[in-house]
């Protein structure tokens, strides 16, 4: 564990540490493939290692504030929760005002399993290798078994500084697996999960484990998981980590019994890219047939659904902010509200589902509330999954080993100035299938896509797509033909690197530098509460054209 050091130390480092990154970049950029080679080797050992107090990265800087006391970290995670949908549940849209916006906060993989497991280790999935929800497709819980991680991530790391955990929700898809349902990973004090499947998506009907003991409590499975958090938090005394996994809004989108029902008539928003066309685009999305409007009338609905099973997740939220406010440690704890992945509701011609390169689908609501953070602030620096972990272990005082990619959050959020990573990466290597809750029809192909403020480039095995997000912040029109081949190269180029990084050569490949793109710079689109969530208010254009889709009778397919 770092020594902390006197605030005037730790302003003359976040500074030296700020010149440092610029040099890094600019002369090492060329090292980059030997360094990637090295680090990849030494990554084996997968043992939490000590950082050193000379590490020039400005992510291992101490955060300027250290409230006295035992520190704790409280992450409240949401399943499939979009920006559009966190912004149309007041209870969610006003926790922006307690605290700091990570406006484009981007997961490494829009599926539920890659993703949870870059929050626990702070690695890209090419380095954790975790790339799918179940074993035939390299992922699920018993790859990650298999591949060792339960033995080396954020849970352990804690464990060893003396930190009290405790895991409430859902973990990673397909446990147990081929262990037993009493099984208990390692690293957590408190382990409530579902062990019987997907089941658990439906709220009801499930079987949980509670620290190895096996119940069917008869109650909705959320309310039950915020009963079990509540219950911990008035046991256990600091420091702690509290990891609660809500399943909710992912499909089918249940809702406490107080929720069902609640935004009946709702519409899905339209934004730009509702039922539109890309121009330009890769095959895959230019073949979706226009959705008609009974079919969109079907995602209305489902969109409502997700209106009930947001209003539920925040509850959750409201009551475990207030069990820490009265129990007197709420000042002390970093509270972050995140979701493993986002979700589309019919833009790009999209049904329901995730899984796409798309802001929808990649960029999701995460806020910061605690450590410096002020009030009602944004922050609009590129940050990502594999961020969490080392921010949680900087905060309790945690080593983080060698192997991860991520940056500690805590000096940016102090200091929402100082230089930063220029871009980040997504990755996605195999879909869900049928059966999957996740799986979609219309899924995007494999990809890897680097995105920053200005641009979102995205590489697919037969064709790439370039989005300038100056003038096209919805994500519509590919220019990649269009834009300067000087321009494409550097872009290309960050991509690989971080394609191939591992460890701190991420956090080279990630500040490469970056050539603006032409346009006014416009905010992100995180829509505000419009008519468009307002029940029986929106407007619902419809579309002319031929489509193959499912009778209006049916439900949206099981995509979430």
């Amino acid at each position: 564990m770092l020594t902390p050091l006197p605030d005037k130390a730790r302003r003359v480092l976040v500074g030296a540490s700020a010149v440092t990154t610029v040099i890094a970049t600019l002369c090492l950029a060329a090292l980059l493939p030997g360094i990637f080679a090295a680090t990849r080797a030494a990554e084996a050992s997968a043992a939490p290692a000590q950082s050193s107090s000379a590490d020039p990265d400005p992510a291992q800087t101490p955060a300027e504030t250290s409230p006295a006391g035992p520190r704790n970290v409280v992450l409240l995670l949401a399943d499939d929760l979009d920006w559009p949908l966190f912004e149309a549940t007041p209870e969610l849209q006003g926790l922006r005002a307690q605290g700091t916006t990570l406006s484009n906060f981007v997961v490494t993989d829009s599926l539920c399993c890659p993703s949870r497991t870059s929050l626990l280790r702070s690695q890209y999935v090419h380095n954790h290798r975790v790339k799918s929800n179940v074993p035939r497709t390299k992922g699920g819980w018993e790859t990650f078994y298999r591949l060792n991680r339960q033995r080396s991530c954020l849970p352990t790391w804690l464990s060893a500084s003396g930190i009290s955990t405790a895991l409430v929700g859902k973990y990673l898809n397909g446990f147990p697996g081929d262990q037993p349902s009493t099984y208990v990973p390692p690293g957590w004090d408190h382990f409530v999960t579902t062990v019987n499947g997907a089941i658990a998506y439906k709220g009801y009907g499930y079987e949980l484990s509670t620290n190895g003991q096996l119940t069917r409590p008869p109650d909705f499975l959320n309310d039950r998981l915020t009963a079990d958090a509540l219950d911990w938090i008035s046991r256990t005394h600091g420091p702690f980590y509290l990891q609660f996994s809500s399943f909710l809004p992912h499909t089918p989108s249940p809702a406490s019994p107080a929720d069902v029902g609640h935004n009946a008539g709702a519409k899905a928003p339209r934004p730009p890219s509702f039922n539109a066309l890309n121009r330009n685009d890769v095959p895959w999305l230019s073949r979706l047939p226009a959705i008609k409007p009974a079919r969109q009338a079907v995602l209305d609905r489902a969109w409502a659904r997700r209106m009930d099973s947001a209003r539920s997740f925040a509850r959750s939220v409201t009551a475990i902010i207030d069990a820490l406010r009265q129990k007197g440690v709420l000042d002390s704890t970093l509270v972050v509200i995140a979701s493993d992945n986002g979700y589309h509701v019919g833009t790009h011609r999209m049904e329901t589902g995730k899984q796409s390169p798309f802001r929808e689908d990649t960029v999701v609501p995460a806020v910061v509330i605690g450590s410096g953070a002020q009030p009602g602030t944004t922050i609009d620096a590129m940050t990502s999954m594999i961020d969490l972990a080392p921010t949680f272990a900087a905060w309790l005082g945690a080593s983080v080993p060698s192997y991860a990619d991520g940056r500690d959050l805590l000096p940016l959020i102090g200091n929402p100035g100082m230089p930063w990573r220029t871009g980040v990466l997504t990755e996605h290597f195999n879909g869900a299938e049928p059966g999957d809750p996740d799986y979609s029809e219309a899924e995007a192909p494999p990809y890897r896509t680097l995105r920053t403020k200005d641009w979102l480039l995205v590489h697919y095995q037969q064709a790439d797509a370039l989005y300038n997000l100056r003038e096209d912040p919805y994500e519509m029109t590919n220019v990649y033909d269009a834009t300067p081949q000087r321009t494409v190269r550097m872009l290309q180029r960050q991509l690989r690197a971080l394609t191939d990084c591992a460890g701190a050569t991420c956090r080279v490949a990630d500040s490469m530098p970056v050539p603006p793109a032409p346009g006014p710079s416009v905010p992100a689109p995180t829509p505000a509460p419009s008519v468009d969530a307002v029940p029986g208010m929106s407007p619902s254009p419809s579309s002319t054209g031929s489509s193959s889709q499912p009778s209006a009778s049916q439900a949206p397919g099981p995509s979430g």
